[in-house]
């Protein structure tokens, strides 16, 4: 990778190509408008940037084997944390002037080398802080159960938590804060004092950021008390069996799951995030659900469960659509066994690709396609995607245009249309 991948024009084909919008086909003017249709972008004097308020993390491995014991894994530290994973994720979409993260370090603990190689992603979406409190940069213990799927972490050494006045002293803060912030309630009770900061901002500033947040280890009181405030609430399937308390069979069909998970969507929708709930199912893919539109049927080819008018579910009263989209990389995809190398922070870079889509004024149906692109690089190879740049001076990821699988995607779904605009 080079320095000029920082350029807008790498991020943005339109730029880096000059060609003008792909042209709608005839038979996919119907279908294509539920992709096309944005979300509707609330007033605020924030600028067009997504930001994500996770700590940066070194990363460390161990394995749970078939014997149930947990054993180091053998392969050197990598760049990691779900913040970084995050805006990774919205790298993909955007220009590094549209994103942000602060890494906080010392140089004893995070080489030059680590620092380059941040950089080559874009200088801009990086604010570098040499800490102070007498810790290195943040470390973490990451340990895999492939037999579960289930993901353990835990800290080796303390992060600084960031909430958004830590913006302030960044260049994230000029000449406006951003956009679009995303965080991780770890360690919970982390997010009624990101929200008490919002308000406060937005009572000083009139700040009004789309908030992207994954309620790790929050309480469903917490949960309760502040969905009105959040914009999408977006869990992992684990997260979503504790919170709700749900009882998984031991030997559940992927049938049997998707009903257990669309049921606990519908419920994380009833508390009525600004957008939407979203649950990542991990090999299943996602399910999501936003508040109807009565003049609004789903799109084709999205599968859609809870298409009801006021469906009672004991003191729940819903009108919501639960939608189902795959993961990119499933067994019906040729390559599909060959791509599947490390599935770490996966599921923060389909937060990271979605909130990038609703930075941009994209449909939530869009969003989650440009999420499961995020997540379908960040898991073909340890680590972080590589990127470079094209014949064409387009940015490829692992070789491949990242705008190439929302296409696919799209069209899997019955829309042969990509709107590829940086605004």
């Amino acid at each position: 990778m080079t320095r000029k991948l920082a350029d807008d024009r790498a991020a943005d084909p339109e730029l880096a190509t000059g060609m003008s919008a792909i042209p709608q086909a005839p038979e996919a003017a119907e279908t294509s408008r539920y992709y096309s249709t944005q979300v509707q972008m609330r007033p605020t004097k924030g600028c067009s940037r997504v930001v994500t308020l996770e700590q940066f993390i070194v990363d460390t491995f161990s394995r749970i084997n078939e014997d149930g014991v947990e054993r180091p894994v053998h392969q050197p530290d990598q760049i990691g944390g779900g913040g970084t994973y995050a805006i990774i994720g919205a790298r993909m979409f955007l220009p590094p002037r549209k994103l942000g993260m602060i890494i906080d370090y010392t140089p004893e603990s995070l080489s030059k080398s680590t620092r380059d190689e941040l950089c080559e992603y874009g200088e801009d979406m990086w604010a570098f802080r040499i800490r102070e409190d007498a810790h290195p940069t943040a470390r973490a213990l990451n340990t895999y159960n492939p037999r579960t799927q289930h993901r353990g972490f835990k800290y080796l050494s303390p992060p600084l938590l960031l909430t958004p006045r830590s913006l302030q002293s960044t260049p994230f803060n000029n000449p406006a804060l951003p956009s679009t912030i995303h965080f991780i309630s770890y360690p919970a009770p982390r997010a009624e004092l990101i929200l008490s900061e919002v308000r406060r901002l937005r009572y000083e500033r009139g700040w009004d950021p789309i908030i992207v947040w994954e309620p790790e280890e929050e309480s469903l009181n917490v949960m309760q008390r502040i969905a009105a405030e959040i914009d999408i609430i977006g869990p992992n399937h684990h997260e979503i069996t504790r919170l709700f308390g749900l009882t998984i069979p031991p030997v559940a069909g992927e049938s049997r799951l998707r009903e257990i998970y669309t049921q606990a969507c519908r419920k994380l929708a009833a508390l009525q995030p600004r957008i939407g709930a979203i649950i990542r199912c991990g090999h299943l893919g996602c399910c999501y659900a936003q508040k109807r539109s009565p003049s609004q049927p789903p799109p084709p080819g999205v599968a859609s469960e809870g298409w009801k008018e006021h469906e009672n579910e004991g003191d729940i009263d819903v009108d919501f659509d639960v939608r189902w989209s795959p993961a990119f990389w499933h067994p019906g995809r040729e390559g599909y066994e060959a791509k599947i190398v490390d599935p770490t922070g996966a599921g923060n870079a389909f937060m990271g690709g979605l909130a990038a889509g609703l930075d941009q004024g994209k449909s939530l149906d869009e969003a989650v396609i440009w999420g499961n692109v995020a997540a379908s690089f960040t898991i073909e190879q340890d680590g972080l995607p590589h990127l470079s740049i094209g014949e064409n001076g387009r940015e490829l990821w692992n070789g491949q245009d990242p705008w190439l699988r929302v296409e696919e995607m799209k069209a899997e779904r019955g829309s042969c249309v990509i709107e590829r605009t940086i605004s």
